[in-house]
């Protein structure tokens, strides 16, 4: 997920932001809500952060100066400013700024900046996300190649890693696409790997070298064929 910092004085203005990152996908952004730029700041200690939202106007400091010590630590995450006014234009991008927006802020002038940081972050292809050990994971779909349940764990096939996690079969297929079909109470595939159809099982090739055998039961085997040949030619 994407760590999401923000800062405004202004209770209700930083709660609008929240929701509306939220409205924009709310299985994508974890977001942090900080109404002193003290805490925040505290907060960083413990925190790695992919972006910050920043209100411009503070007591006693300014949005500004809290991204001069956001750029002491990191000098690419994306920061987006919020003000009332347009004065501060030419100061917000001497700290390198991703955008500035006029408030109010609405899905108009909010969601196209999130688009631009979704492709800043190259995370703008769907993702299967999920947590493990406390740790959030976003993989691209089109890198998943199955899912193995064990029991109440599932072991997640991508081209170059294997992971684990604990899910249902039922939240694991809520989160993929149509390009996933279950073939067996323990397996769920990407058909976009599928390299041959035998009578009770697929191979799936991620390269040259490897090829994964997985088995089809009977009680998946008639609906998974249809929406698998269903599939592939659409593919191709």
């Amino acid at each position: 997920m994407i760590k999401t910092a923000i800062c405004d004085d202004i209770p209700q203005m930083a709660d609008a932001v929240e929701e509306l990152l939220i409205q924009y996908n709310q299985k994508l952004f974890e977001a942090s809500v900080f109404y002193y730029p003290q805490n925040l700041i505290r907060h960083m200690k413990k925190t790695e952060f992919d972006l910050f939202i920043l209100d411009i106007e503070f007591p006693n400091t300014t949005g500004i100066d809290l991204a001069e010590v956001i750029r002491k630590n990191n000098l690419n995450v994306p920061i987006i400013f919020l003000t009332n006014y347009r004065e501060y234009m030419e100061d917000v991008f001497k700290v390198q700024t991703f955008d500035y927006i006029i408030k109010p802020v609405t899905k108009e002038n909010f969601f196209p900046v999130l688009d631009r940081v979704l492709r800043y972050l190259d995370v703008g292809e769907e993702r299967f996300i999920f947590s493990y050990n406390k740790k959030s994971y976003s993989l691209k779909l089109n890198e998943l190649v199955y899912f193995e349940k064990n029991r109440r764990q599932v072991i997640i096939h991508t081209l170059n890693e294997v992971y684990v996690s604990n899910m249902s079969t039922t939240t694991i297929l809520s989160e993929l696409n149509d390009c996933f079909v279950q073939v067996h109470t323990s397996f769920i595939v990407n058909v976009k790997y599928i390299k041959e159809i035998g009578n009770n099982f697929l191979i799936l090739k991620k390269d040259n070298n490897n090829s994964i055998e997985v088995p089809i039961s009977r009680k998946y085997k008639e609906t998974a064929r249809d929406k698998i040949l269903m599939k592939l030619r659409d593919i191709v």
